[in-house]
């Protein structure tokens, strides 16, 4: 299929068709299983691939998202022959790494994020691609996981997009380097680690789309009519061990970005509320080869956009899939 040939959703055909059209190909065509991480850890996945893809699309996710936010993103892409594999990533969806406060994310170090990807690579997705060309995609946190794992293993990805990537945390822009440090310590002495960050939340069940990430109300209420209905999908909350995890990724990424080599296209929104935006001027400084598209009137999730951004966007996307 040529990208002229999507039939991107509206508002109004959004909703009938995932519950229909989408729903029996996810059904017949989309397959999941679990592989076991580095460390012993059991992983979830899925992956779909259509008659002769001509790439392999590779996504990692971002903070508390699942399968179930990329139901339509990843049917386009099969539409438009690519084959697509995704883990759900520790502590996230139906993967091991859960807290006993199952809607609270948690992690030691990005360097487990990445390591879990490098496993997913070397145990599924490379034996089962040996072929194809490998093109990663990764959103917001998995942005940040992404750039790390670009640096450390170069050699896997031939090219990559990142959607409104976590280079930097808009919540830690009041906070100076002592600042930081002050939290460190307060959390390794109280050991706090894995309690509730400050300014984070539980799992209400009340949904609350106008202090949301996206634009689109019928893709908002998909998807948390998922969180509803499965405990596993109801991550909601950092703790502070993420947190601060999180401030160490960042700042490694920012002094060694300059490693990545390959062609990259960074997709930013306008309105975001969760990344620091001075994050991309600070890649675009260390990445020379990296283009960025911006996308004004978009919240944080610009897949999930008014329909006239969101179309922009996907047939961005596409054009730019079909460039590599």
């Amino acid at each position: 299929m040529q990208i002229n040939e999507i039939q991107l959703l509206s508002e109004d055909d959004f909703l009938p068709t995932m519950k229909n059209e989408n729903r029996i190909w996810r059904e017949k065509n989309v397959t999941d299983g679990y592989f076991e991480s580095f460390d012993g850890s059991k992983l979830h996945y899925i992956k779909t691939v259509p008659n002769n893809p001509k790439a392999c699309i590779v996504i990692v996710h971002g903070f508390c998202e699942f399968f179930g936010k990329y139901h339509e993103f990843i049917w386009y892409l099969y539409q438009l022959g690519f084959a697509v594999y995704m883990h759900e990533q520790r502590g996230h969806g139906y993967s091991e790494g859960k807290l006993p406060e199952h809607d609270l994310v948690h992690i030691d170090s990005y360097k487990t994020y990445v390591e879990d990807l490098h496993t997913f690579l070397k145990k599924i997705v490379n034996p089962e691609t040996t072929n194809l060309k490998k093109i990663l995609f990764a959103h917001s946190m998995g942005g940040a996981v992404s750039g790390i794992f670009l640096v450390k293993y170069p050699d896997f990805f031939s090219a990559a997009v990142m959607s409104s990537p976590m280079f930097k945390m808009l919540a830690m822009k009041k906070y100076n380097n002592m600042q930081k440090s002050l939290l460190k310590f307060y959390v390794r002495l109280f050991r706090k680690s894995k309690k509730i960050g400050a300014g984070q939340h539980h799992f209400t069940g009340i949904p609350d789309y106008k202090n949301s990430s996206t634009r689109s109300e019928v893709r908002f209420n998909y998807l948390y009519e998922q969180r509803i209905e499965d405990k596993h999908y109801q991550t909601a909350g950092a703790t502070f061990g993420w947190a601060i995890a999180s401030i160490d990724a960042t700042k490694w990424l920012s002094e060694n970005a300059n490693k990545i080599t390959i062609p990259i296209d960074i997709m930013t929104a306008g309105q975001d509320t969760l990344v620091d935006a001075d994050g991309f001027k600070e890649f675009k400084e260390n990445v020379p080869q990296a283009v960025f598209h911006n996308y004004p009137d978009s919240r944080h999730e610009i897949f999930n956009a008014s329909d006239s951004t969101r179309k922009k966007y996907y047939m961005d996307l596409f054009k730019i899939l079909e460039s590599y």
